[in-house]
């Protein structure tokens, strides 16, 4: 009787998993689970250069469809930068934007925007994810 059991249970449980992989995941995974970080730019892509705009380097980053465009943006140090998110369609996790190593999160809405306010004080790379960190971007600072 034990046996008949067991072969039942994984039998469900196998039958459970083709299902879960004909949807694209397994039951209890999250919007973002089993994907690789996405970014929208290919290494041949070069950075989108912000803007100035009195003073202040600014520049528009669509969320949409699980990524950021531009996901790759060019800054110049020692200038105020200003980057406004704006909410598009199916953003999944990617409506929380986090820039951890200058401690601002927020989350935008479909159709509205947050904007995000920094100084970069020295050249490299500034990242930002959504708040799984499955769908990234960077700011390339010079």
């Amino acid at each position: 009787m034990k046996t008949k059991t067991l072969i039942s249970l994984a039998i469900a449980a196998l039958g459970v998993a083709s299902i879960a992989s004909a949807l694209g995941g397994a039951p209890d995974e999250s919007c973002c689970s089993g994907m690789s970080a996405q970014h929208s730019q290919t290494k041949n892509d070069k950075p989108v250069p912000a803007k100035d705009v009195k003073g202040v380097q600014t520049l528009t980053v669509t969320i949409a469809d699980g990524k950021y465009s531009p996901a790759l943006i060019s800054v110049k140090k020692g200038k105020p930068v200003a980057l406004t998110f704006k909410g598009g369609k199916n953003m999944g996790c990617g409506s929380t934007v986090e820039f951890k190593s200058l401690k601002q999160k927020q989350s935008v809405k479909e159709g509205k925007t947050v904007v995000f306010k920094f100084t970069p004080k020295e050249a490299g790379e500034v990242k930002f994810a959504c708040s799984m960190d499955m769908i990234q971007g960077k700011v390339v600072v010079k």
